[in-house]
């Protein structure tokens, strides 16, 4: 397991297309701490604020290679 901290809040749709004119779905919250790991293909995995599962990083290494993984969390 490997424990990031979100350092920029991530949004997605909220799988209604009437509310996502309004608002997105936080994801991801500023200053939260979540648990990630990597699968078999070196993706790395965590669950969103609803417990939802996401792909956050696709590389292996991610501590160089993931521009978007970086841009939201650093490791902890």
């Amino acid at each position: 397991m490997i424990l990031i901290k979100c350092i920029k809040s991530v949004y997605g749709e909220t799988g209604d297309t009437a509310l996502d004119l309004l608002e997105d779905r936080l994801l991801f919250k500023l200053n939260n701490l979540y648990m990630a790991e990597q699968d078999e293909d070196g993706h790395l995995l965590t669950q969103d604020e609803e417990g939802e599962p996401h792909i956050i990083a696709d590389s292996r290494d991610i501590l160089t290679n993931d521009s978007w993984f970086h841009e939201h969390f650093v490791l902890a």
